[in-house]
């Protein structure tokens, strides 16, 4: 029996659009897994507080896998050509959790607890400064410095620092560690919402080398943990760190060289959109 005109043109269109739904599904799915991780983390970091005991690797290393996936979900949006609003906003909202309150109960839940209504408003701190770093990235996303700069310590990366604290499992017996360990989670809230910038890589998806390539590489990260487990985690955020430090604290000098007055402004607007060391 031959099909008509009409419904031999529609079969196809049907099966494009059914394609094109399931394009711009998967990136979401993939935001959805990690907020699902950070989700876990927060009941990891719960159960371990409750139980008594200092087994909170699995929660630290959930946080790490949200992180994984909240880098895979953009890039594959954009290599699908699959970016939307709609993306956009979840992607934000999972964050939240997975990278302001998930770090923030690992935290409390580890050391904090311990220090009274000290800790606890550490770990609020936390949330609301990763709160903040993520609205003011949400409405900077177009300005040219956002192609190659973050202003202010991504929060997938201030969460990884907490998260490979738990993984360590170091035993902080004394309070001078505690405190010492407060000032970490202090100086993480800090440079959330502070005016220095850390590289976003974002190069590496321009037009000429294609989103594949930041795959790639993520990939590459992701063999290197397998291979080297958690030590190759914890230099890389050494480096990244300290690199967007030290580069800030050049470009800082290099403006003061050419203006005296120029003031330090470490939080704040500031504009130097067109500073860069390349």
């Amino acid at each position: 029996m031959k099909l008509s005109s009409q419904e031999s043109w529609s079969r196809p269109k049907k099966g494009r659009r059914l394609r094109a739904r399931g394009v711009m599904v998967l990136p979401s799915l993939l935001t959805l897994m990690a907020l699902f991780a950070g989700f876990s983390s927060v009941l990891l970091s719960l159960n371990s507080l409750m139980a008594g005991s200092f087994e909170f690797a699995l929660a630290g290393w959930a946080i790490v896998l949200a992180a994984f996936l909240d880098g895979l979900d953009g890039r594959i949006a954009r290599l699908m050509k699959a970016e939307s609003e709609f993306g956009s906003q979840l992607d934000s909202i999972a964050d939240m959790v997975s990278f302001g309150v998930a770090p923030a109960v690992l935290a409390y839940a580890m050391v904090l607890s311990s220090m009274g209504r000290l800790g606890w408003m550490a770990a609020f701190l936390f949330v609301a400064c990763a709160s903040i770093r993520l609205a003011r990235f949400n409405v900077s996303t177009g300005e040219p410095l956002n192609r190659k700069y973050f202003k202010g310590l991504p929060s997938p990366v201030a969460a990884g620092g907490l998260a490979l604290f738990a993984i360590f499992s170091p035993q902080l017996g004394s309070d001078l560690l505690k405190y010492m360990f407060l000032g970490g989670v202090l100086f993480l809230s800090g440079l959330m919402v502070s005016n220095v910038r850390f590289r976003s890589f974002k190069q590496l998806e321009a037009v000429k080398l294609r989103p594949i390539r930041s795959l790639l590489l993520l990939m590459l990260i992701l063999v290197l943990v397998v291979s080297f487990g958690e030590r190759t985690l914890l230099i890389l955020f050494v480096l990244y760190l300290l690199g967007g430090l030290l580069e800030e604290a050049v470009l800082f000098r290099r403006r003061r060289r050419s203006d005296p007055s120029v003031p330090f402004l470490p939080f704040g607007e500031k504009d130097d959109s067109e500073d860069s060391l390349v």
